[in-house]
């Protein structure tokens, strides 16, 4: 009689249950991982600079990270319009809306600077000319922007990978200055000129004249893949303490993002 206790069919549950319970039954989502170079020359006493990051997107969500264990990664959630700072020296993060924060502004303010920011122009020259980087075929497109400030930017794109992180850029775009200027017909203009480049940027050259001294800055993509990524990656840890843009501290941003 005890041995039905242990028939085939309840074997068979006894396994199922074990398999529901397992770590293994919810697996991580497969994502998308970005390895970055950043180089950055030219400021007034300071020796040039070299930081590599990490760009993960997985979960509707992209996380750029410092590969600095005690650096500062950041989070952009465009479902909730939220940007989340991680400060892994002092276990702290603090979090910014976005579209909050843009609605927030007082009027006056914005209607002068978005007038100053309708003054920049972009200018993109598709070239003939291309190049392997890192292991990608790339055409040099030259971009020009005049404004605030003029840069000259050369840009090795390749169209032989499609990776769609528009919401996550314009997200990022809408936190800056440039989101004062809405779906206005000079933001329209400028994102229309910068269409012009075809694929995704390898390597960014981005010159600039600040008071006399030409500051360049590199952003190079090492590599791209799929890789299996963890949910908690886009978390934040539970012992990390919440505080206020108010506060003082260390500078929160990540370099990776600092473009």
């Amino acid at each position: 009689m005890q041995s039905r206790l242990y028939s085939f069919p309840f074997i068979h549950l006894l396994a199922l249950l074990a398999i529901l319970s397992s770590p293994w039954t919810f697996a991580d989502e497969e994502g998308i991982l970005i390895e970055t170079l950043n180089r950055q020359s030219g400021l007034t006493g300071e020796a040039p600079s070299e930081e590599a990051s990490q760009t993960l997107v997985a979960y509707g969500k992209m996380k750029i990270a410092s590969t600095d264990p005690q650096g500062t990664d950041m989070i952009i959630d465009p479902s909730s319009g939220d940007l989340t700072f991680l400060n892994h020296a002092t276990k702290e993060y603090y979090r910014l809306n976005a579209r909050a924060i843009l609605a927030g502004i007082s009027q006056p303010g914005v209607e002068q600077m978005r007038a100053l920011l309708e003054q920049t122009r972009i200018t993109v020259e598709p070239t003939d000319e291309t190049r392997q980087i890192n292991g990608f075929h790339c055409r040099k497109y030259r971009v020009s922007k005049t404004g605030l400030m003029d840069i000259e930017q050369e840009v090795w794109a390749t169209e032989e990978i499609q990776l769609d992180l528009d919401r996550y850029n314009d997200l990022m775009r809408l936190s800056g200055p440039e989101g004062l200027l809405g779906d206005s017909e000079a933001a329209r203009a400028q994102r229309a000129e910068m269409q012009k480049i075809k694929g995704y940027p390898i390597l960014t050259i981005s010159k600039v004249q600040m008071m006399g001294t030409e500051m360049e800055t590199q952003t190079e993509v090492r590599a791209i893949r799929k890789e299996s990524m963890s949910k908690a990656l886009f978390e934040i840890p539970a012992d990390y303490k919440e505080r206020s843009m108010g506060d003082e501290g260390e500078d929160m941003v990540p370099s990776g993002a600092k473009q």
